[in-house]
């Protein structure tokens, strides 16, 4: 990206991963723009100088405000958690569309839209290898299939604008809720993990990931390149666990249930969202993920093209994540 970029526009901004990327773009000293909903907890964002845009992927108007005079995008907002496969494609597919096309029609000279997608867009390792970017796109959910639909969305455009698209591989760090439950279940002894098969996972820090998500904004690669974005080694369930407890100074043990127990709480996750209306984040197409024997992906692309080195291992991001969240009062 050419240094006379200095307005960004992130979506999603008040969210764990756009939070941590506005923190990380306000230090950079660039000029930030943050769409977000009126109902959303912004406490992420409170005492930056950065610029709230109200509004959402799914109101034109508040775009238009939002896109107005910006340099380079990162694009964040999307729905993780649903309870059918409309609302997933609604937002994240739909609401990518809604976005590209307005930026066509007001701003079609952006200099870089940075496009955070997932890992689920690919799918698991099958054979257990590490995916590459150049592996067929499987994913195996209404998530997955819905952010592999966002990016499509997003490749029609590389002519236009240069686009980037950056897939997370699973994420941990400050700010975020999600994993904060496993911590709190190691500081009460106890991990519970679906299925009693050794299941490897990719996992990075959202420090780092904030940083290769920023070094694939600033640099200027022509357009339509796909890249994973996590460390290269390769975890399982009681790495993890290993790692939190001895942060936390607990004991702990963890217990597998089985897979037929796993696939009944998914099915009462979709029925209560059926019931409710309301949203889990178990459901069957979450547990059919975690049952998954591996979900590993490889950096050597983002690593190779950007010279980008992932700095913080399990222990140290552990530490640092501990450290946050007894500070914040979440643990």
């Amino acid at each position: 990206m050419e240094n006379s970029v200095r307005n960004v526009l992130v979506t999603g901004a008040s969210g764990f991963i756009g939070t941590n990327i506005v923190r990380r773009l306000v230090e950079r000293r660039y000029a930030v723009t943050c769409l977000v909903r009126r109902r959303s907890n912004t406490d992420g964002l409170k005492g930056l100088p950065v610029r709230l845009a109200m509004g959402d992927l799914s109101d034109p108007d508040s775009i238009r405000n939002a896109v107005q005079g910006i340099d380079a995008i990162y694009h964040v907002a999307g729905v993780i958690k649903a309870a059918d496969r409309d609302s997933y494609f609604r937002i994240n597919q739909e609401g990518t569309r809604r976005l590209l096309d307005i930026i066509k029609e007001t701003n079609p000279t952006l200099k870089r839209f940075v496009h955070v997608s997932s890992l689920a867009a690919a799918g698991p390792s099958p054979d257990g290898r590490a995916l590459t970017e150049a592996a067929a796109p499987d994913p195996i959910s209404w998530y997955g299939e819905s952010k592999l639909a966002s990016e499509r969305e997003v490749l029609r455009f590389a002519d236009l604008f240069p686009v980037t698209i950056v897939r997370p591989s699973a994420v941990y760090g400050q700010w975020d809720r999600e994993t904060l439950v496993i911590f709190r279940m190691i500081r009460r002894g106890c991990l519970f993990t679906p299925g009693r098969i050794t299941r490897r996972f990719s996992l990075i820090h959202v420090a780092d990931l904030t940083a290769g998500i920023i070094k694939a904004g600033e640099e200027d690669t022509g357009s339509g390149d796909v890249f994973f974005l996590t460390r290269p080694e390769v975890y399982t369930w009681d790495d993890v666990g290993s790692a939190i407890a001895g942060e936390l100074g607990r004991p702990y043990r963890r217990v597998a249930f089985p897979k037929c127990i796993a696939l009944a709480a998914g099915l009462g996750g979709d029925l209560w969202s059926k019931a409710t209306g309301k949203t889990l984040t178990i459901n069957s197409h979450k547990i059919r993920e975690l049952l998954q024997p591996s979900w590993i992906c490889s950096p050597a692309k983002i690593m190779n093209t950007f010279g980008f080195v992932p700095e913080i291992d399990i222990r140290t991001g552990v530490r640092e994540t501990v450290r946050w969240y007894r500070e914040h009062g979440w643990l």
